[in-house]
């Protein structure tokens, strides 16, 4: 069983299956479920020219996780949510070593291997590569 799951979610209705993966590996009694959503910064921006976008971005992600977390929280997980800006996979892995996370959960495309360019820069594999613990990588059924 694990003490700390982190979810590391985008926006989509996609996450179902990532949350009932987590809920199956952890014990209500004893496992607390982070989730945890990063809003993309760009790179070229000035400070200050983006915050209302950004603001709008946090708003819808808050009413989400909110949601979320209360959904996961009925079967009696203890559940936090943060929201955080910067780039996905390495505000992820650092989440997860502050946190003493013993598993991420997180969701992740299938890779054709006949694909002559396949995607495998993608953020589930630089978390997969370089997080502090275990991580599970839910496909898509």
């Amino acid at each position: 069983m694990y003490d700390t799951i982190l979810i590391p979610v985008d926006l989509s209705s996609a996450n179902d299956a990532v949350f009932s993966k987590a809920r199956a590996l952890g014990d209500p009694d004893r496992t607390k479920v982070i989730l945890f959503h990063v809003i993309e910064t760009l790179q070229d921006d000035n400070p200050g020219e983006m915050d209302d976008f950004y603001e709008e971005l946090r708003e819808e992600a808050d009413t989400k996780m909110t949601e979320w977390a209360a959904d996961v929280a009925e079967d009696g997980f203890e559940v936090h949510a943060s929201i955080t800006y910067g780039e996905r996979a390495p505000e992820v892995i650092r989440a997860a070593g502050e946190h003493d996370v013993d598993l991420i959960v997180q969701r992740s495309h299938k890779i054709d291997p006949e694909d002559e360019d396949p995607n495998v820069g993608s953020v589930s594999h630089q978390i997969a590569i370089f997080a502090p613990c275990s991580v599970l990588l839910v496909r898509p059924d």
